[in-house]
């Protein structure tokens, strides 16, 4: 296993349902030089209180797939500790999941089963700011800015034009108004911009249009 060493102690609180699991993980945090183990809790019902109080530098939280409840906490999590990282262990492969909890504010993803080593570099990284994906994580992100950059390039100009004024918060009048266009012509482009991003609506538009905040700044890969 390699060696890691933080000037001062990383505070990591662990989340895992499993027993088994969650003492397996507690030890091998606790194990890492530099590393120490803040708490442990069974779940995320009551654990947000706690984590006020104890103000890790990190939580390890391990998903499950049903990721509604979770995500809307981690959203929670991270605006009343938007300084704790947040690092995610989780066996879903689909996407879903995956940009749910990154638009909730964690800083790194690790597919499960995932190794010691990699466990450990991952908190190394994000203790010194970085962000972790692991390889099918990134594939995921990849994919989705290919997907978006194929889709804009279809766009000509003017419509490429309609979805900026449509980022930036405008209405319909006033976006026809400065393209000085009819209601009628505007509505003629959005319904091509819907038809070539292949989404059914302004919102679903707008979502694939913006760039997610925020850049990758490690990998680590299985």
């Amino acid at each position: 296993m390699a060696r890691y060493s933080f000037e001062a102690k990383v505070r990591v609180a662990i989340i895992e349902e499993n027993p088994v699991e969650r003492e397996y993980l507690r030890g091998l945090v606790a194990a890492a030089p530099g590393v120490a183990v803040s708490a442990t809790h069974p779940g995320i019902e009551g654990a947000l209180p706690r984590l006020r109080k104890e103000r890790p530098d990190l939580v390890l939280i391990d998903l499950d797939t049903r990721s509604k409840v979770q995500v809307e906490w981690l959203r929670q999590l991270h605006k009343e500790l938007p300084h704790t990282s947040v690092l995610v262990l989780s066996a879903e492969k689909g996407s879903r999941q995956f940009f749910e909890t990154l638009e909730a504010g964690i800083s790194g993803w690790l597919q499960k089963p995932c190794t010691a080593d990699q466990l450990l570099r991952a908190i190394v990284v994000l203790q010194e700011g970085g962000a972790v994906l692991c390889s099918q994580a990134a594939r995921m992100l990849l994919d989705y800015f290919e997907a978006r950059g194929t889709s804009l390039h279809r766009l000509t100009g003017r419509e490429q034009e309609v979805m900026r004024l449509l980022s930036e918060g405008c209405w319909t009048d006033d976006i026809a108004a400065r393209m000085g266009v009819t209601r009628k012509t505007l509505r003629t482009h959005v319904s091509n911009i819907l038809e070539k991003m292949k989404v059914n609506s302004r919102a679903e538009a707008l979502a694939k249009y913006l760039n997610p905040s925020g850049a990758v700044a490690q990998v680590t890969d299985h």
